[in-house]
């Protein structure tokens, strides 16, 4: 009986194996098109990384395709419906929500962003919400800071711990409106008001207000990183020699400056509810273009870029994250749309979109300027000055533990083989060199995200010539304050 059985289940097995359905190769829109798919032959081959492109006319969508694979372990081909990672192409989303509540009178942008984040420093000026939307508001950027911290971007991260790291900034880049600087920090905060205002996560507010009612069923805010996405996307970079990687980014489910998982054709629906014959009451307020204080416009609206090219103006906005890149861009007269995703770090959809364009647009595009190479970099004169020959006793006059309240990191230096390295929280040591008279650097490993980060730190020292801390600087994130801690006679620091 037992072995009849087992027989049995053999069958039934057998049977329910032969009734699986194929794989999903997806579903494209209009006929082959050879000069299009010629764009993206770099990707339509075995073993190769892909995109996704989906082209729509006035709101209609005549075109659609997936090259390459979406995953290389299994096989899997992009498709048009191959769900995306789509990064900063949410920030017109986040704009978007934030108009929403604006217009339901809900919040203003006007709001000092300390009314709905009272966490937050009191800086001298004021940070409103449409600081922060416009890339204006002068926020150090917490991609920056965190590695800086001793977290690589592989690290988890929570709203929370973004909202307490930018709680325990001294001051911003610069006075808000001085400037225009992007800003991922202020867009993962909007979020966070965003939540605050509406008193929904910015998951389900998106899900019942736009990706619902849009019928964009291949779109999601990633707030989960346990959750099962259909037709997710796989990440990918390539090292050097061209060898391709893998690159997740799967913990890292905080959604506001990204983190909106798309379709390339959700994105057109997208894009013609927003520009479309029927504009909602929104479209006024997103395309809006942002000012400084001096008047100067910014090119840049609610989450939007406002462009030109070759004589046709074009709205849009780029995506970068972990292994993938992606593009949205209108051009406004002809009412063409184009949406490109792609899941290798090396690719560059923006270029893609606008070859794209060449095509199906070739009787209105003015003729392609050639811009002539300053060769600037060429004629610059090395004003590199020479590294200073310090001895092993003038080294370890840094040696000790520094500590950042804005960082709420300790930076640990000692001597190793004659030369002085750093140990940031419980990160191996890095060496650090000396570049001129009391300024150092510091190289961190390569970053999943930002490739490889460097540091310059500024000794200070007392009346006595001391070292009593150091500014450290990195990219935008300059002086950040480190002091010296004191060693007790028990062995215990202050």
């Amino acid at each position: 009986m037992r072995s009849l059985a087992v027989a049995l289940t053999i069958l039934m097995l057998a049977v329910a194996c032969s009734k699986q359905p194929e794989p999903d190769n997806g579903v494209e829109t209009g006929d082959d098109n050879a000069l299009v798919d010629a764009v993206f032959a770099a990707w339509d081959l075995p073993g190769s990384p892909g995109c996704a492109l989906a082209v729509a006319q006035h709101g209609k969508l005549v075109y659609s395709r997936g090259y390459g694979y979406a995953n290389l372990d299994h096989n899997t081909p992009v498709t048009p419906q191959t769900v995306f990672d789509v990064a900063s192409i949410n920030k017109q989303f986040m704009a978007a929500s934030l108009s929403m509540l604006a217009l339901e009178g809900k919040l203003s942008f006007d709001d000092n962003v300390r009314k709905w984040l009272p966490e937050l420093p009191e800086f001298e000026r004021p940070i409103t919400l449409r600081h922060m939307i416009y890339h204006t508001s002068g926020l150090r950027d917490y991609l920056g800071l965190f590695p800086l911290a001793g977290r690589s971007h592989y690290f988890p991260l929570s709203h929370a711990q973004i909202l307490d790291m930018m709680s325990r900034q001294l001051a911003p880049i610069f006075p808000a409106g001085e400037q225009y600087k992007y800003s991922n920090t202020a867009y993962m905060l909007l979020a966070q008001v965003l939540e605050r205002a509406s008193g929904q996560s910015t998951g389900d507010f998106t899900q019942q207000r736009i990706f619902e009612p849009l019928g964009m069923s291949g779109s999601l805010m990633y707030d989960n990183y346990e959750e099962i996405i259909p037709h997710r996307f796989t990440g990918y970079d390539r090292h050097e020699d061209g060898e391709i990687r893998m690159v997740h980014n799967y913990n890292f489910d905080v959604p506001g400056d990204g983190q909106l998982y798309a379709t390339v054709e959700d994105l057109l629906r997208w894009d013609n509810y927003l520009h479309g014959i029927e504009k909602p009451a929104i479209h006024s307020m997103m395309l809006t273009e942002g000012h400084l204080n001096n008047g100067e416009p910014l090119g840049y609206a609610q989450g939007i870029r406002l462009s030109e090219y070759r004589g046709l103006r074009t709205l849009g906005h780029t995506g970068g994250s972990w292994g993938s890149n992606s593009v949205l861009m209108r051009f406004v007269e002809p009412g063409l749309s184009i949406a490109i995703a792609c899941n290798d770090g090396f690719s560059s959809p923006y270029t893609l979109a606008l070859q794209v364009a060449d095509y199906y647009l070739a009787d209105l595009l003015a003729p392609q300027s050639s811009d002539e190479e300053s060769g600037s970099d060429q004629k610059r004169a090395d004003t590199a000055t020479e590294a200073p020959s310090l001895t092993s006793s003038q080294l370890a006059e840094l040696t000790g533990s520094f500590f950042s309240p804005e960082l709420d990191a300790i930076y640990r230096f000692s001597m190793d083989d004659g030369g002085l390295v750093v140990r940031i929280e419980q990160e191996p040591p890095f060496k650090v060199i000396p570049v001129a008279d009391d300024l150092f650097k510091i190289s961190f490993d390569q970053q999943a995200y930002s490739g490889q980060q460097t540091a310059s730190l500024e000794i200070t020292r007392n009346s006595s010539g001391a070292i009593i801390g150091f500014g450290l600087s990195s990219g935008t994130e300059r002086g950040i304050i480190f002091e010296k801690q004191v060693t007790l006679f028990s062995g215990k620091s202050r």
